[in-house]
């Protein structure tokens, strides 16, 4: 992301243009593939960051850092895919523990 800004003026956000074309690319369609998917950790998360009101092209920027990130790590580490650790959605409290409040 750049950000031209001066003084009290601030111009708009884009997602820059540095780094390699081609995995801006790679990422770039595997984060859209990834939201076609029905079991996808990742577009639960991004389903949850539209909810929270961000624009949808931000969503798709926020999952495809997520997914550099979960490539790195696996890479990283060698352990296998957690889907759960990408994003888990937060559970409602149990309705017994809502009852005897």
């Amino acid at each position: 992301m750049t950000v031209r800004q001066s003084g009290k003026w601030r111009g708009q956000r884009k997602v820059s243009k540095r780094g390699s074309g081609a995995v801006r690319r790679a990422l770039y369609m595997a984060a859209v593939h990834s939201l076609t998917q029905e079991d996808s950790a990742f577009r639960a998360y991004y389903q949850h960051l539209v909810e929270r009101g961000l624009a949808k092209m931000s969503a798709l920027m926020a999952v495809m850092r997520k997914m550099l990130g979960v490539a790195y790590r696996l890479l990283r580490s060698g352990g296998p895919y957690d889907p759960t650790k990408v994003w888990a959605a937060p559970q409602p409290p149990p309705k017994e523990a809502a009852a005897g409040a």
